[in-house]
């Protein structure tokens, strides 16, 4: 009885351990949750904090996030605007695709990837060194 009592306290230890690690990996920017890879540390002196601005008679608030590796980086933007946003804002941005059923703007700037989109009243911006990173980040 006792063996069965430690193999249960055990595999509750090891579900609680990871379901911690996998909180530790969430952030979330503006309401909006995405998963950070392991390995990213965040530097947070590149943080955005509620830094105002305006685009084409839209006003909105940015927060943002940097993370990095010794060999990647990864950027993660919010804007929230004080009113309904469409797909038309960032449509220049880069070809239409869905990555983990979130559909954005795809845009390959050379050395970097920015993938767009519009969630609410948000619009995220995803830029990384490495496009393959953005599907480990959209939750």
């Amino acid at each position: 009885m006792n063996k069965k009592i430690l193999i249960i306290l055990s595999l509750f230890a090891v579900v609680t351990i990871g379901c911690a690690y996998a909180a530790d990996n969430t952030v979330e920017i503006s309401g909006v949750n995405f998963t950070i890879p392991e390995g990213f540390t965040e530097d947070v002196s590149e943080e955005v904090v509620n830094e105002s601005g305006s685009d084409d008679g839209y006003n909105y608030i940015t927060n943002s996030k940097s993370f990095e590796t010794g060999d990647h980086r990864l950027s993660i933007s919010v804007a929230t605007y004080g009113q309904n946003v469409t797909e038309d804002i960032i449509k220049d941005v880069g070809e239409k695709t869905t990555i983990n059923n979130v559909t954005g703007y795809l845009g390959d700037m050379g050395f970097l990837a920015v993938f767009s989109y519009v969630q609410d009243d948000n619009v995220v911006v995803i830029t990384t060194d490495d496009a393959d990173i953005i599907k480990d980040v959209l939750i």
